[in-house]
């Protein structure tokens, strides 16, 4: 009897540690689901590719590259007679991986009222310097450059203006519908004029003082095929430099062409080696070519 009655204790204690046993299974287990769930709803929520675009006061957030406007001012460009807009950016990538920031030119883009039309202004590039140099170079280079994930750099973009109008700058989402404007007045930024303009505008006074005769049209063939032939060399020298051409021509090879060899944009950069354009330009020329 007492046999029996001690197996029958240990068969229910079996039973009950069995019991707890499944229930501790259980709770582990749902416990285990709970936080997976909560790992990727957490995941999904900081994935910066998963982020809804936004643009609020003077930031466009693009998701995986946030673009963070600083100032903008009016400088010449680098075609004679012309001015561009030139806004500040601070990009930081907030992805894993490095990005072009470059790409915002696909999504931001400016417009000028003219007297016909509400026109797109192409990607600009400012004037060099008496020394050949680009005042933005570096932030040139942080707009091209790749940047690395997590990482900050400093940029600017810039529009070639048609007038002095207000130019109304958009920004889209991926599917390029626009999110965003801002509306910027160039009467009321002031120019910051490069010496280039300058000098130019002083030769050619000092050219027309000089000039005390009109020249026989013999003589104004023979100029004008001089011009062309020095025009031809100074594009092609193999052994000159961006930095040696912009010296002596006070433009670029690019600007060059269009302003002396009638060229359009598109042939004045596709006819110039890679070497021989600016950050600017190479971005300009990729815009074009996506165009066609």
């Amino acid at each position: 009897m007492k046999k029996s009655l001690t197996l029958g204790v240990v068969l229910i204690s079996s039973i009950i540690l069995a019991a707890c046993g499944n229930k501790n299974s259980n709770v582990a287990t749902n416990h285990s689901s709970s936080s997976s769930k909560v790992e990727k709803a957490t995941s999904k929520k900081t994935d910066p590719s998963k982020r809804k675009w936004t643009y609020k006061n003077n930031i466009f957030d693009a998701g995986i590259e946030t673009y963070k406007f600083t100032k903008t001012e009016i400088r010449d460009s680098a075609t004679e007679g012309k001015k561009v807009l030139v806004m500040y950016c601070d990009i930081t990538n907030n992805s894993k991986k490095e990005q072009d920031p470059s790409n915002i030119y696909m999504v931001v883009h400016a417009y000028q009222k003219t007297g016909t039309a509400d026109k797109n202004l192409s990607v600009g590039m400012n004037a060099y310097d008496d020394n050949g140099n680009d005042p933005l170079q570096k932030y040139n280079d942080g707009l091209q450059d790749k940047l690395l994930a997590g990482k900050t750099t400093h940029a600017a973009i810039m529009f070639t203006l048609v007038n002095d109008n207000d130019v109304t700058v958009t920004f889209q989402n991926p599917e390029f519908k626009t999110i965003g404007k801002k509306v910027i007045s160039v009467k009321g930024l002031g120019a910051s004029s490069s010496s280039n303009a300058s000098s130019a505008s002083s030769q050619v006074a000092q050219a027309s003082t000089s000039q005390k005769s009109k020249p026989s049209t013999a003589q104004s063939s023979v100029a004008a095929n001089s011009q062309k032939q020095n025009q031809v060399a100074a594009s092609s020298n193999p052994n000159q430099s961006l930095t040696d051409f912009v010296n002596e021509h006070g433009m670029s090879p690019a600007a060059y062409k269009m302003q002396h060899d009638g060229m359009s944009e598109k042939e004045a950069l596709d006819s110039t080696p890679r070497g021989m354009k600016s950050s600017g330009e190479i971005q300009r020329q990729n815009e074009l070519n996506k165009q066609q």
